[in-house]
């Protein structure tokens, strides 16, 4: 944890450059980034002969790739902006927000990818069996391949800009004075759960998914900072939002896709605790018996 967070003493950090820094990557990701999800929405209620359209529902239909890609270039800017402040403002590298290795580990990465992914398979196997008729067969093979592959481009840039934000800027900006981890682990759930209120099928259960998103991003910042690195994070965020907007997507989301399967409810009574138990799992299985190989490996990369 100490030469995760000391990752930060590298750059320059005197309180303005934070504000400085902040400011530009908050511009680059809500205010330039929208530009190009503005410009869709124009042109769909051009296209929809000036009757104003619900986005998502805009984006699940015949506009899903155009939809799409806009929505994701406000990740482009976003991890833009995240570079633009790390180089000119800190002054030190990008990487610098992941490991304390000369190099990322791609295999740490995948195996973090790879784990998370077989538990979201199990979850949406068990909630299927458990409620028959909730997970619908949606598969749309003319739309669904193309979208793969801009799923396979854009939501790791999506979820990285998302990781080395809350849990890498933040998280060792933060750490630069509080070094408790459940302190520094419960901030970053909470900065990561609050904006995720916005997402429409959080107003289902507002108490409840508000748990899930604080619970998501407690567990991957506590799991950083028990391994030393981001990469564990990097790939499970990945492959949640790549398992959801591939394989099993609600109706109504912040991210409609032309997915596999179609989520008919949200029940976030079942859902929650079930997710919250998989994520203490994960977290069990990298950071318990795990742990020391994790750490021989990072001592052999530097």
């Amino acid at each position: 944890m100490q030469k995760f967070l000391d990752l930060a003493r590298q750059g320059k950090n005197e309180w303005w450059r934070y504000l400085l820094a902040i400011l530009l990557i908050l511009f680059m990701w809500q205010i330039l980034g929208a530009l190009p999800s503005a410009a869709f929405f124009i042109w769909a209620f051009l296209s929809g002969g000036n009757k104003a359209p619900d986005l998502p529902v805009s984006l699940a239909t015949s506009y899903t790739a155009f939809g799409f890609v806009a929505f994701m270039l406000a990740s482009v800017c976003f991890i833009g902006g995240l570079y633009l402040a790390l180089r000119f403002i800190h002054r030190r590298p990008l990487r610098t927000l992941v490991t304390p290795a000369r190099s990322i580990a791609w295999g740490r990465l995948f195996q973090g990818f790879g784990l998370w992914f077989v538990l979201a398979t199990l979850m949406s196997g068990v909630e299927a069996l458990l409620f028959p008729g909730r997970y619908v067969l949606s598969l749309d093979l003319k739309r669904f391949l193309p979208f793969v592959i801009l799923a396979l481009i854009f939501i790791p840039i999506q979820t990285s800009a998302e990781e080395l934000f809350f849990r890498g800027y933040i998280l060792q900006g933060v750490g630069l004075r509080l070094r408790n981890i459940w302190v520094l682990s419960a901030i970053s759930g909470l900065l990561f759960g609050l904006p995720h209120l916005l997402n429409p099928e959080a107003s289902i259960n507002y108490p409840l998914l508000g748990l899930y998103y604080f619970s998501f991003g407690f567990a991957l910042a506590y799991i950083s900072l028990r391994d030393g690195r981001l990469e564990l994070a990097l790939g499970a965020h990945a492959a949640n939002n790549l398992f959801s907007v591939l394989i099993a997507n609600l109706a109504i989301t912040a991210l409609p896709s032309p997915s596999i399967f179609t989520i008919q409810v949200l029940d976030a009574v079942f859902s929650v605790p079930l997710s919250i138990g998989c994520l203490a799992l994960f977290i069990f299985l990298f950071v318990g018996p795990w742990r020391q190989k994790a750490t021989i490996e990072v001592a052999l990369e530097q």
